[in-house]
């Protein structure tokens, strides 16, 4: 199993993630393995799937901090993406992230 992060999301105009910066984390020395790179959503959710880690990323006192788990949401429609797991949490919720524009 690895464990990603995700340091900035891209939302469409309901607030749902399209897409990502995101990449793989030593959870020993809470650093990147390799540099972050921008990807679409689909991504996510296969690590997801994989049985992968991916945790949100908020930015705090002392640069970005990690917060809860993402969560893979399924439509009716067949569309598919991620949100936090878990109870919302006051200014750590997608909207609070840094967010990839375009």
């Amino acid at each position: 199993m690895k464990v990603h992060a995700v340091a900035r999301v891209r939302l469409d105009a309901d607030g749902r993630v399209t897409g990502v910066d995101w990449g793989p984390v030593n959870t020993e020395t809470n650093e990147w393995h390799t540099e972050p790179a921008i990807a679409d959503v689909s991504e996510v959710v296969a690590a997801l799937r994989r049985g992968d880690d991916v945790f949100a990323l908020f930015p705090g006192k002392n640069g970005l901090e990690p917060g809860r788990r993402f969560r893979i949401v399924d439509y009716d429609n067949g569309w598919e993406t991620i949100n936090l797991d878990g109870p919302p949490t006051h200014d750590h919720e997608i909207h609070d992230m840094l967010h990839v524009e375009g």
